[in-house]
């Protein structure tokens, strides 16, 4: 397992805040691709729209995960 302050630091990496903000912008992406299906055009196919809130549920855990939430409480 990795370490509370080796997940902090992975967190302030570049490379990690861009893939993180890449995750967040996936997420905001499909709730609106949501929004525009059911309320715009009148989709009401369940399945797609599951689809696209998991992909928007999954993609904006990814991106704003704390380390207890991925790992649990670190150990003292």
């Amino acid at each position: 397992m990795i370490a509370k302050e080796d997940f902090e630091d992975w967190k302030l990496n570049p490379t990690t805040i861009a893939v993180l903000a890449e995750l967040a912008r996936m997420a905001d992406e499909r709730k609106q691709l949501w929004l525009t299906k059911s309320w715009n055009e009148g989709v009401a196919d369940e399945r797609a729209l599951a689809m696209l809130r998991g992909q928007a549920e999954g993609f904006g855990f990814a991106a704003k995960a704390s380390y207890e939430q991925l790992f649990g409480e670190p150990k003292k």
